[in-house]
């Protein structure tokens, strides 16, 4: 049985056409292909009515979470980006798509400096929020668990990876994409520049 490269498409919603042109293009090269689950900024707007505004808030995060599982079992991600347009949310997807060792092509192109700096700078930023998660979580007497970003490792929760689980380990040269992989640590760090962006102003 042939195996097939498997491509998780990225971008904006509202290029819908240029979605499902390049599905139809990547499908007929030989691969099998990964889209959104809809359109929410061109066409099936019928799925936000009559929901609350935390609905909303809610459903969207769950859509950018499931998006990042497509991510994880794809080979490689194709971005659409006409004109070269690329959102936060799709730079979080390249980040991470970067961060655990995808392959990314694109439409327009985007290049591998710029990649590799945005998430050189997304891995920086959230190290130092993780360090101001960790001494607010002190100082927290009641933390509610959806309110910080944590990974799950060995029935533990750590809120700040970039400190070393052995007090004896040099912190210089820990490194927590090897303690934790890759996958874990890129989805801690777009998870908490989404949860704490309100305290980037400050880093």
């Amino acid at each position: 049985m042939k195996k097939y490269p498997v491509i998780t498409l990225c971008g904006s919603t509202r290029f819908k056409t240029e979605f499902e042109q390049a599905m139809k293009r990547l499908t007929l090269q030989g691969n099998i292909v990964i889209s959104v689950g809809l359109f929410g900024h061109s066409g099936d707007k019928e799925v936000w009515e009559g929901k609350s505004e935390g609905e909303i808030t809610q459903t969207k995060k769950m859509l950018d979470d499931m998006h990042k599982s497509k991510i994880d079992i794809a080979d490689s991600i194709y971005v659409i980006n006409p004109g070269g347009y690329i959102g936060e949310s799709t730079w979080s997807e390249i980040c991470y798509a970067y961060m655990t060792g995808k392959r990314i092509d694109s439409l327009e192109p985007i290049g591998e400096e710029l990649i590799e700096k945005t998430a050189e700078d997304h891995i920086e930023l959230a190290n130092r929020l993780a360090w101001m998660q960790s001494d607010c979580l002190e100082s927290d007497d009641f933390p509610v668990e959806e309110e910080y970003a944590w990974i799950r490792y060995k029935s533990r929760m750590i809120c700040n990876p970039w400190i070393p689980i052995n007090p004896e380990t040099d912190a210089d040269t820990f490194d927590p994409f090897k303690e934790y992989g890759q996958k874990k640590m890129a989805r801690f760090i777009e998870t908490i520049l989404v949860k704490r962006k309100d305290w980037t102003e400050e880093v």
